[in-house]
């Protein structure tokens, strides 16, 4: 081999290196990167996660208090009723809804709240808070509890479940399957129901999106 084609060997050989440093340097460098991004997006949900928490604890104090003027923050006004399990409430209120084309504004809803708290037995509301530690769900999507009462045909069951920015609060009733086996002779030992409010986490707080209601 003569001088200048052992050149031209050596030059490719060193070229190749450099090209294949260069490419590790490259993934090595975009690798990073993605590192860098999850972590952001890690964080930017911890933060979330702990924003959320914190809107459900001033709710749960709301439904302590009762506090009509807390309670009605969550929601958006005009409110339509097709956004909740709504029939019947009282006479007044439901002449004024049907006169405003399903909707509800914040005066009418203020005003009429105590009978709007009791069709929807929002007391389930504050009885979930107690039945589960919010506190938990930094590092769970899904908490839920059972409350079993001896010789009682219904249980009672309380469910908290994030999606995303979404968050739902389930509560109801259902037929005790320790009481249903030792009454085999009654036909229904329990009127089952389920309530479910979703709320989402929208400019910092959460906002309600849809009730329903099923038995």
């Amino acid at each position: 081999m003569n001088k200048f084609a052992y050149f031209i060997l050596l030059l490719l050989a060193v070229s190749a290196g450099c090209t294949q440093e260069s490419g590790a340097g490259k993934n090595g460098s975009d690798g990073t990167k993605n590192k860098g991004m999850q972590a952001q997006n890690d964080t930017s949900l911890a933060a979330k996660r702990i924003l959320m928490i914190a809107e459900l604890k001033k709710m749960q104090q709301a439904f302590i208090a009762k506090d009509v003027n807390q309670i009605e923050k969550y929601f958006d006004f005009p409110l339509a009723d097709s956004t909740m399990s709504m029939f019947d409430v009282n006479e007044d209120f439901d002449q004024v809804r049907k006169a405003n084309g399903g909707m509800i504004s914040r005066t009418l809803f203020i005003k009429n709240f105590n009978d709007i708290y009791d069709y929807f037995q929002m007391g389930g509301i504050n009885d979930l808070f107690k039945a589960v530690n919010i506190a938990e769900l930094k590092d769970k999507t899904r908490l839920e509890n059972e409350s079993h009462v001896e010789d009682e045909g219904c249980y009672s069951f309380y469910v908290v479940q994030i999606d995303g920015d979404t968050v739902s609060l389930q509560y109801g009733t259902n037929s005790d399957p320790k009481y249903r086996e030792a009454h085999p002779d009654q036909e229904e030992v329990c009127g089952e129901s389920a309530q479910q409010w979703t709320f989402k986490l929208e400019g910092g707080r959460l906002r309600f999106i849809k009730e329903i209601t099923a038995g």
